[in-house]
Formats: structure tokens, C-alpha cells, sequence
């Protein structure tokens, strides 16, 4: 995730570097616009992969782990209640 946070903000940097190497207020070409989307959207359809099998590996790990704490609690309060009521 790390990676690909860092290649977004490389991607970011760099259109800013070239976009600063022009006049100010000079607005970007077809071409380079048309660049910068194709950038962008190769990074984001890469991210969303790996967003994506994070949340898979993640569902896989800390869903059982969640799920088991919170049958562990529910069984301590059953526990509980039943030692309350009256035999």
C-alpha cells in the first residue's frame, strides 16, 4: 500500500514539475492532459487491485479474529445472566 501511495505521489510531483516548467498561466494542452488522465487512471485501476486484495487477505485474517472475540464476550455475558437468575 505503502507503494503504491508513493507512486501516486511521484505521478503528482512529476505533473507538477512539468506544469511548472511552462508559462503560469499558459492552460495544459490536449496532449498533455490527455497524458496526465491515462497516468492517472493506469495508477488508480493499480490501486484499486491492491485495495482490493488487501481487503480480501484482510477479511481472511481479522474477520475470524473479530467474529471469536465477539462470541467470546457474548458467551461471558450469557455467563453472567445466568448466574443471576434464580434456581
Amino acid at each position: 500500500m505503502v507503494k503504491t501511495w508513493f507512486s501516486v505521489l511521484k505521478i503528482v510531483c512529476l505533473s507538477s514539475v512539468f506544469a511548472a516548467c511552462d508559462s503560469a498561466n499558459a492552460p495544459l494542452d490536449a496532449g498533455t492532459r490527455q497524458q496526465i488522465d491515462s497516468t492517472v487512471a493506469a495508477q488508480v485501476r493499480l490501486t484499486r487491485i491492491e485495495l482490493d486484495s488487501l481487503c480480501v487477505v484482510q477479511r481472511s485474517t481479522e474477520l475470524p479474529r473479530l467474529v471469536d472475540s465477539i462470541k467470546q464476550k457474548r458467551l461471558q455475558e450469557i455467563e453472567r445472566q445466568l448466574r443471576t437468575v434464580p434456581k
